[in-house]
């Protein structure tokens, strides 16, 4: 009677036809870790660059919209509620909220008091608490933004293009209505931010208290909401109803159609990761296949021998798709950590943000594992099938 190949005699019987032949099984080996750091790099690269473009869809608006006063029955704009900015950003999906508040009638932007007030250069005046800047995502181009202490002060932070258009940079001096303003910094462009660019921007604190008793000074003109990544279509229902509970003179606008573009995008790179990640797969079970099929050829006279000490066919096929196993660990361990290393070389040299996803460093020597024990079925059944005698003569 036969005696059955317990699981650790299967394991240690592979391993010593791994080890038996260390160039062949490293070169094997070689061939499964290129293939599987191909896979890592590839999902890894792409997955960077999806990061990067979905980031940059994000900071030109692409989850941003606006909640505004609406018309009332007599065409005159109805104020939002002094708590309004508080409860959207209680919503869940909102990551920030960016306040914009009525600027004083009449005020104008010149570079020196001696430029004639009719010529403004189309900049316009508007009010802003700190969190704006967050809130629309610009950032700076020179010098800093309010905080608690500046936006009390008579200063102002310019658009790049109010700032072009008056020739100023942060540490200069414009006129707004009149009184001397220091300009504490100029900001990069908004992007979908509409205004923000051809703007000087004062302090909310400062005009409070310097336009003290003026109408409509301190009310709410704009809240920018900040969705949290891919939810803003989620979150676009709820602003009305919670920027005013209980009204329906709430304008509720998004600045262009980028959530699409983003979703779009977001979709075709996911289809492509896949889809190179398939590639790779398959180039790493040809390999393997190879590998087997010399392997069988190898070892015919092996296979004849143990055959012939009575060795049952699915023993020898067992023995065969477990060194396939092994060697596609072995190469696929190595594989990730070489794909890892090239995802992390590529994009710290295009200066994008470095994206390893685990389904790939963990899947990458699973898969192939599986790929490999797919791969090397059929020459192990091959091997299985061979007839004693026949493999004994290529001894």
């Amino acid at each position: 009677m036969t005696a059955r190949l317990r699981a650790g005699d299967l394991v240690r019987t592979a391993w010593q036809g791994v080890a038996s032949r260390p160039q062949r099984s490293i070169l094997a080996a070689v061939g499964i870790a290129l293939g599987i750091a191909t896979l890592v790099a590839l999902v890894s690269v792409s997955a960077s660059q999806r990061a990067q473009l979905l980031a940059e869809l994000d900071r030109l608006g692409a989850d941003l919209a606006v909640v505004s006063p609406g018309t009332g029955p007599d065409r005159e704009p109805v104020p939002l509620p002094d708590a309004a900015p508080l409860t959207l950003l209680r919503q869940d999906g909102i990551a920030r909220v960016g306040v914009f508040e009525t600027a004083p009638d009449g005020l104008t932007v010149r570079r020196t008091d001696l430029v004639p007030e009719t010529d403004t250069g189309g900049i316009a005046v508007v009010v802003a608490r700190p969190d704006v800047r967050a809130a629309i995502g610009a950032t700076m181009a020179s010098g800093r933004w309010f905080d608690r202490a500046t936006r009390a002060l008579p200063m102002t932070v310019l658009g790049a293009t109010a700032a072009e258009r008056l020739g100023v940079s942060a540490g200069d001096r414009v006129v707004i209505g009149g009184r001397w303003y220091g300009v504490l910094g100029v900001l990069d462009s908004a992007g979908l931010a509409g205004g923000v660019d051809t703007a000087a921007i004062l302090g909310d604190r400062w005009v409070r208290d310097a336009f003290a008793g003026e109408s409509g000074v301190g009310d709410l003109t704009a809240i920018y909401v900040r969705a949290e990544p891919g939810r803003i279509d989620e979150v676009h229902g709820i602003l009305a109803a919670a920027a005013a509970p209980g009204s329906s003179y709430v304008a509720v606008t998004r600045p262009s159609d980028l959530a699409v573009a983003r979703a779009t995008a977001d979709d075709s790179l996911a289809t492509l990761g896949l889809a190179l990640a398939g590639i790779a797969l398959l180039i790493g079970g040809i390999g393997i296949a190879n590998t087997m099929v010399v392997a069988v050829m190898e070892r015919r006279g092996e296979i004849g021998l143990r055959r012939a000490l009575g060795a049952r066919p699915g023993q020898i096929a067992a023995q065969f798709v477990a060194e396939a196993g092994m060697l596609s660990l072995l190469g696929g361990l190595g594989g990730a950590v070489v794909g890892a290393g090239a995802a992390v070389a590529v994009a710290a040299a295009g200066g994008r943000p470095v994206v390893l996803p685990i389904a790939a460093l963990a899947g990458g020597p699973a898969l192939a594992v599986v790929v490999g024990i797919v791969a090397g079925l059929p020459p192990a059944v091959r091997a299985a099938r061979l007839a004693p005698t026949a493999a004994l003569r290529s001894m």
